[in-house]
């Protein structure tokens, strides 16, 4: 999904790290304004909707133009389309009209406030999308080592079989984390978890991890399995940046609705503030 900014760019420009695609689709949402004034004339606002529906339906063809421009060489069928609406919804329904298997758009960084009050387009698409999603927060020049936060059998299954697919064009290193969910004291003021109740968490737990990298190097991947405490979202974004890792491979967790609004949200909590890009697999 293109919308001429360097966000969406910088998301076309992240297809050279992937595998060529049968197919690819760019597509721009035309989201064309209403007239503000409704005392106006039945002509005028047609002419003024026709007239401005066809500067933004040139502008969306030069924004296509550019984009396909950036691809890597040899990716596959490529096809253009202008579809009129708000760009989520002509996301989301293009994807599943096409039955796509990744949705691949840039990230324009809406601050907590921005976001709370109009929404966010990613956050509506990664919450939404019945495919993966690759978010693209930043500039991805390299493309050499990848975490992937697991949390459970279901997660590791995701992972592997997404990994088994061989998406990307490199042979990348890949980190599998696991974080035991814990804030000290979790237990009432005075009594403290034994040191060594702690490590067998860790080391129950590190056995896991490894599991998954021991899948993920069987399928040609160099990886490493580890274990930390913490509290899940805020450990996913402190190793990654520990280990500069060029992108985030995680599954989105399916809650009821009002559990996400309690609770928020993992994968959202890393969507929103990762420096890295952000894939996320269903």
């Amino acid at each position: 999904a293109v919308d001429g900014s360097d966000a969406s760019y910088e998301a076309v420009r992240a297809l050279q790290h992937l595998s060529p695609a049968e197919e690819l689709v760019v597509l721009y949402a035309l989201n064309i304004p209403r007239l503000a004034y409704p005392a106006t004339t039945p002509g005028m606002h047609r002419d003024f909707a026709m007239s401005v529906e066809q500067a933004m339906r040139e502008e969306g063809e030069q924004i296509m133009k550019r984009a396909a421009s950036l691809l890597p060489p040899h990716f596959g069928s490529i096809s253009k389309r202008i579809e009129t609406g708000l760009p989520a919804d002509v996301i989301l329904s293009e994807a599943e009209r096409v039955q796509a298997d990744l949705l691949v758009l840039g990230s324009r960084g809406l601050g907590p406030i921005q976001e709370l009050a109009l929404g966010s387009v990613s956050h509506r698409i990664t919450t939404h999308a019945t495919c993966a999603t690759l978010v693209v927060k930043s500039p991805m020049r390299r493309f050499r080592h990848v975490l992937v936060p697991v949390e459970s059998p279901e997660d590791a299954k995701a992972v592997t079989a997404f990994f088994a697919k061989k998406p990307f064009k490199e042979t990348v290193k890949v980190t599998a984390l696991h974080v035991i969910p814990f804030a000290q004291p979790a237990w009432p003021v005075g009594v403290m978890l034994p040191e060594s109740f702690r490590k067998e968490m860790v080391s129950e737990f590190t056995k896991f991890a490894n599991e998954v990298a021991t899948q993920l190097s069987s399928a040609g991947y160099p990886a490493n399995g580890l274990a930390i405490l913490g509290t899940p979202s805020v450990a996913i974004l402190e190793k990654a940046s520990a280990i500069e890792a060029d992108l985030i491979v995680m599954r989105t967790q399916s809650r009821p609705a009002i559990s996400r609004f309690f609770l928020g949200s993992v994968s959202h909590a890393v969507v929103h503030r990762a420096n890295c890009s952000v894939l996320l697999i269903k």
